[in-house]
């Protein structure tokens, strides 16, 4: 047995998309790993171990730009990470993961520049994660899981009548402004502007994003902007962001998710949100409640340029949303 750990090449898909829905209890369709990976740089960002013609671990790198302090930096997020030595019962397999996530992070990150790794995984992983793989700049962080049962708030509140809200296409170069406006709110957070909403939320072959952006009455100039996706008979706060001098802009977006849920048939409102306490204390007034996510799942990071502030990834310092996790 000789294993050989190499970037994607094309065809690889099929036999990595075969075995992410063998290990995950999924039936995610070749069509969407073509949508996940369209991201430039996103394939040449991704890494397996063959024997052969068969697959023994993977893992995924979805490229993007991340704000740490006042620097912004080239990240790549692991996602897909899985070895298959355990299912297909090979013992002779078992250090396949550790070799991906190895060449990852010591042959493909510096490659394209960049300094800073994280993903989120599940509690049987974190271990090996930050142990073995030394994703371990920052200490594992539960991101915070806000629901609401659909039709027990959502009214509309004085301070959001003067707001409106439209939909927004693939392109909107008014969240370059609005980004602009808020990043200096967080100590770290992936960068949320025109080409993130674009490359997020556009072209997906199933999921239907709800995408609004909000301005004030009788004026062009954004002051938030939300993405929801309904399915499943939740409907998830999938983005958002907002100018924290404009809390009506913020209420008339919980309105919207309150109204799209009952149009929809969603039984519940649900997000992740960490690193803005100001829109978590405001949310909960409106309904929402809950506490560390209970899937167990954290964010784990690597620095592999040092110079990076760990004080940025702090708990409860990194903006996060589902946006920043890669299944939602």
């Amino acid at each position: 047995m000789t294993l050989v750990v190499r970037p994607y090449s094309e065809g690889d898909e099929f036999a990595i998309n075969d075995a992410f829905n063998r290990i995950f209890g999924c039936n995610r369709s070749i069509e969407e790993w073509v949508w996940k990976f369209s991201v430039e740089g996103a394939r040449e960002a991704t890494v397996a171990a063959w024997d052969g013609e068969n697959l023994a671990a993977h893992n995924g790198g979805i490229p993007a730009a991340f704000m740490v302090g006042d620097r912004r930096v080239l990240s790549l997020q692991g996602v897909d990470t899985f070895s298959l030595a355990a299912l297909d019962k090979r013992r002779d397999w078992k250090a396949a993961w550790l070799d991906v996530m190895d060449f990852f992070a010591e042959v493909i990150a510096p490659q394209v520049e960049a300094p800073l790794l994280y993903g989120f995984t599940g509690p049987n992983s974190i271990g090996h994660m930050v142990k073995r793989c030394r994703w371990d700049a920052a200490e594992p962080r539960r991101i915070p899981l806000l629901t609401r049962a659909a039709g027990t708030g959502g009214a509309k509140t004085l301070a959001s009548r003067f707001y409106v809200a439209r939909p927004f296409s693939e392109n909107e170069p008014a969240l370059d402004l609005l980004w602009e406006r808020t990043c200096d709110r967080f100590s770290a957070a992936v960068v949320r502007d025109a080409d993130h909403a674009r490359r997020r939320f556009s072209g997906h072959p199933t999921a239907r994003y709800h995408r609004w952006l909000v301005t004030r009455r009788f004026s062009r100039d954004p002051v938030a902007y939300a993405v929801f996706r309904t399915d499943g008979g939740l409907c998830r706060w999938a983005d958002f962001l907002w100018d924290a001098q404009h809390p009506g802009a913020l209420d008339l977006i919980q309105h919207l998710s309150s109204r799209l849920a009952l149009q929809t048939d969603c039984h519940q409102e649900t997000m992740w949100l960490d690193g803005d306490p100001v829109a978590e204390d405001r949310l909960r007034a409106v309904g929402f409640e809950g506490g560390p996510d209970p899937s167990g799942v954290v964010r784990v990071v690597r620095f592999l340029d040092q110079s990076l502030s760990a004080e940025a990834f702090a708990p409860g310092k990194v903006y996060t949303t589902m946006a920043d996790a890669d299944l939602v």
